[in-house]
């Protein structure tokens, strides 16, 4: 996924300042595509010198005035012919796998420790995302059958979110296991991936 389309696809939605977009990005994609601030703002100057985005300013008392950007009908044609497109294959960069491949040089600590501070972090981002599941199913209980129709969407993202974490958390919590029994060998690695292959 593009920047460019992340930040045209939520103005299709609606109008949105430049912190809009930032906390809507924190709120609800950062799982899977992240967006600093700096960067959200330089691809909207992108999209506004291409005809894709354009704003207005809002006045606020007592505030300063609110730039919000939308989407124009370019830029709304533009998302349409990139969602249709299909997805690209994405290089993994996984760094703990690369230190796990690595990892017969750690003494047994600290090869323990390194998998239950990963397995901490995941079992963080899985209490976010179970936070993020009750603001969604209050949202889905309030809407209208057409807002229903949008949250579609978001929900796919978030189960692929769920599943991906789920899995991860058990094949880290294998892992630690093993380690304390003292069964991560060669041999008993191999005979897993053969189990898990049906073979």
């Amino acid at each position: 996924m593009s920047l460019r389309h992340a930040i045209l696809g939520f103005l299709s939605l609606r109008s949105m300042s430049g912190y809009d977009l930032k906390r809507t990005f924190d709120q609800s994609v950062r799982h899977f595509w992240s967006a600093d601030q700096a960067a959200i703002y330089r691809m909207l100057g992108e999209l506004e010198e291409a005809d894709l985005v354009e704003h207005e300013w809002i006045a606020q008392e007592m505030r300063p005035d609110r730039k919000l950007y939308r989407a124009t009908a370019a830029g709304l044609s533009a998302l349409d012919a990139w969602l249709v497109q299909p997805a690209p294959a994405v290089p993994r960069r996984e760094p703990l796998l690369v230190k796990l491949f690595f990892s017969g040089r750690l003494a047994p600590d600290a090869l323990h420790t390194l998998v239950r501070t990963e397995l901490d972090s995941v079992e963080a981002e899985l209490r976010a995302f179970a936070a993020y599941v009750t603001t969604m199913e209050a949202r889905v209980a309030s809407a209208d059958s057409a807002t229903r129709e949008l949250l579609v969407g978001p929900l796919v993202t978030l189960t692929n979110g769920v599943s991906l974490g789920v899995a991860y958390r058990a094949w880290l919590r294998a892992l630690a296991s093993d380690m304390t029994a003292g069964a991560l060998t060669a041999e008993h690695l191999v005979s897993q991936l053969k189990a898990s292959l049906g073979e």
